[in-house]
């Protein structure tokens, strides 16, 4: 054992101050690239890949790096913002693309922005480092994409996003081609979140890739958005691991090899602020817990398993004092439990093609309990579960130099049982829903100037007698003299509609709720590191559920949008979203990084009045401004400013509301009026520090850096019988660190 712990000592001491490991790919196939060059940028240093495409490149000096990649035949790539240090790496895998011959005078390389010519649908990615340190995301998923032009936050205290106008509902999410039905904790039975807190641990995220331009046929029954998540591989060389506290929360991960060709990789968070909210008797907040794991095993260059687990549990708990002190007119719980196991198989069949197979199962609880303040009724019941399998299969085969092809097979299979009860109503009942899919996507270059993108989606939902076909298509044309390039995007998209609508007896057979979408864009180097593009669209909804009838106290909300516990639902609903979108992008190639993005659009819907209404995410206008500033290796200063229109509200009726001691609506005026604007200012500042064993990275972050009241919505108080004003959060200060080892 003595001797075992010297080894290491000494190994410790002689591998200088850092390492990049990673390994050459071919997108197209996933066999290795041998004989790949790889070069330090500004500097004389460089390697190239093994046989199995791996490399490794020993640094004698910590900081940030960046490498460039070549192999002729294909485009070359850049990967920038490598933190090189002792006791911890990042696996790079590198995917390069093949070449494209173009004629004289066209743009030609991307090498700092991705360019998937799979199905050339415009991507945004983010990398590990990326997720981390964005200031204001505490380290979210969705927080970092809503400093996109095209998605805006439901607010600080959710994890739901709206794309292009949609609703929470309308986005989708893959880990490691396995499908998760909600990345949030406090989760919803339709994907959407109650609570504050992710379930996706990012530090186990490698790369994620978002699609809200459209997005290929592979990904279904979403109408907005998908996300592609891949999580790392565990280290492959050692036992490594980190520690860290956060943003409401404590964990640490832990990764390594097992055998030959196996690797771990694992993770535990807990949520802390509730436990010091009891210990002061400050009132409660919500509390959670995840476990996070990924098992990997490679015989050999073409087979690839992996086994993935996510489990998650959340709590919040209302007490009557807290509902009190707060002007809530309820007071109980909420409980969720989720986990999903799934494995996948990535099989190269040749160097020509390649698939993903992979199957999944997902379990998820709620249980919700409240009850009335004043008269200790109860208002809102649930005990429901959700089981959901998943099989999907995804094969991209290239068939000559120009013509790529992607196609599969998708089974999607919910069993649900409700057990609900809102105020007078009550659903018990077991449900059964599957949709079945096939698809496939052509993606080629008949001149030297175009790359086109033809799908077709196939599917089949069992509450509809009927079969969905989803086209979609992408055109990219590189116009001359350098000028950039346009690209236009159209197809057709099916979602189902919210289960508990599906669930109503009286309800009629609803359809899958359709949305076609349009798009022109235009993308343009600025230089090298820099990339400005600009986008304008429109989508129209059809088919959506809605409420059916003439009574006029029924609410005239958006189902897409609310939850409403209604009976007689109608797929009848209608709505347009319509914008412009403008981003700059720069990628840190020196000491400045950062995005300024903006985004004008309209957001309807019309009820069953056939009166048109605001959506609940038409805010009208979207400004994000994202910088950092990293003069060396030891810290970097990092800000983002949002400014958001404001949210689409109902207006309470005062003098009603008094009389029957309850909030009574204006359903006549539903989401006419709007909060004041919203802004915030989010600053951090990120210090890291190595030493021989461990790194230890600290940070602070300023949240409201300036106090900005920013109103929520407003509610109506029983026991005060007046109108309080819902605030988001105001001056945060939040702190954290991570050691690694």
């Amino acid at each position: 054992m003595l001797k075992f712990f010297l080894t290491v000592l000494l190994f410790s001491y002689l591998q200088g101050e850092g390492t990049i490991r990673g390994q050459i790919i071919d997108a197209i196939n996933q066999l290795p690239l041998s004989l790949a060059n790889i070069k330090v940028e500004n500097s004389d240093a460089g390697t190239s890949s093994d046989v199995n495409g791996e490399f490794v490149l020993d640094f004698s000096k910590e900081g940030y790096y960046s490498i460039s990649v070549s192999f002729i035949g294909y485009e070359s790539k850049i990967v920038n913002d490598i933190w090189v240090r002792p006791n911890a790496y990042d696996y790079q895998k590198i995917l390069l693309y093949p070449s494209v011959i173009r004629l004289e005078n066209i743009e030609v390389t991307e090498r700092y922005f991705e360019n998937n010519s799979l199905h050339n649908y415009s991507i945004i990615g983010f990398k590990n480092d990326q997720i981390r340190r964005a200031p204001g995301a505490g380290g979210e998923i969705t927080r970092i994409l809503n400093s996109l032009p095209s998605v805006a936050s439901v607010g600080e205290n959710r994890q739901d996003i709206m794309v292009r106008g949609g609703g929470p509902n309308e986005n989708g999410f893959l880990i490691d081609n396995v499908y998760i039905p909600s990345i949030s904790h406090f989760n919803q039975p339709d994907g959407r979140s109650n609570g504050p807190i992710g379930l996706i641990n990012t530090e186990l995220v490698e790369t994620m890739d978002f699609y809200s331009n459209g997005f290929s046929p592979q990904y279904g029954n979403k109408l907005s958005s998908y996300g592609e998540i891949s999580y790392r591989e565990g280290s492959k060389e050692s036992i490594e691991g980190n520690i860290g506290l956060g943003l409401g929360g404590a964990g640490g991960v832990l990764e390594g090899p097992v055998a030959k060709g196996f690797s771990f990789l694992s993770s535990f968070r807990m949520s802390y602020l509730d436990i010091i909210s009891d210990a002061i008797n400050a009132g409660g907040l919500p509390s959670y817990n995840d476990y996070q794991g990924k098992i990997n095993y490679r015989p050999n260059p073409y087979n690839n398993f992996t086994i993935l687990g996510i489990f998650g549990s959340s709590l919040y708990d209302r007490s009557v004092k807290e509902a009190t002190s707060n002007g809530e007119g309820s007071y109980g719980y909420v409980k969720n439990n989720q986990g999903t196991v799934g494995i996948n198989h990535r099989f190269i069949w040749s160097k020509n093609a390649f698939s993903n197979s992979s199957i999944s199962l997902t379990d998820q609880t709620s249980k919700n309990n409240f009850f009335n303040i004043d008269t200790d009724s109860s208002l809102n019941k649930v005990n429901d579960t959700y089981k959901t399998f998943h099989f999907r299969n995804v094969n991209q085969i290239r068939i000559g130099d120009k013509l790529n092809t992607i196609n599969g097979f998708e089974y999607h299979n919910r069993d649900l049982f409700y057990d609900f009860m809102l105020n007078d109503l009550y659903l018990k009942d077991n449900l059964i829903f599957r949709n079945t899919a096939v698809f496939s996507n052509v993606s080629f270059s008949p001149k030297s100037r175009y790359n086109i993108s033809i799908g077709m989606r196939l599917e089949n939902s069992d509450f509809e007698d009927r079969m969905n076909l989803s086209p979609r298509v992408n055109i990219d044309f590189y116009l001359p003299l350098q000028l950039g390039k346009i690209i236009f995007n159209g197809g057709r998209y099916f979602q189902n509609p919210p289960e508990k609508y599906l669930g109503l007896v009286e309800a009629e057979r609803l359809k899958s709720v359709r949305a076609d979408q349009y798009s022109f864009s235009y993308e343009k180097l600025l230089n090298e590191t820099t990339r400005l593009s600009a986008s304008i669209y429109k989508k129209q909804y059809s088919h959506a559920p809605s409420i059916h009838g003439d009574d006029s106290t029924a609410s005239p909300a958006f189902l897409m949008d609310k939850s409403i516990t209604f009976s007689q639902v109608r797929s009848e609903g209608n709505a347009e979203a319509m914008g412009i979108e403008l981003l700059i992008e720069k990628k840190r190639a020196e000491n400045f990084y950062g995005h300024v993005g903006g985004s004008l659009f309209n957001s309807i819907y019309t009820d069953y009045q056939g009166i048109e209404r605001n959506r609940d995410s038409n805010y009208k206008y979207i400004v994000n401004i994202v910088g950092g500033y990293r003069p060396n290796n030891k810290w970097e200063l990092s800000l983002r400013w949002s400014l958001f229109g404001g949210k689409p509200y109902t207006e309470i009726d005062r003098e009603k509301s008094l009389i029957f001691d309850q909030a009574i609506y204006f359903t006549d005026k539903y989401n006419e009026k709007r909060t004041p604007i919203y802004h915030n200012l989010f600053l951090r500042y990120e210090y890291r520090k190595v030493y021989k064993f461990w790194n230890i990275i600290s940070y602070v972050e300023l949240w409201n850096a300036y106090n900005r009241k920013n109103i929520e919505t407003y509610v109506w108080s029983n026991s005060n019988r007046k109108l309080n004003e819902v605030t988001y959060f105001s001056f945060i200060p939040v702190g954290g660190f991570e050691i690694e080892f």
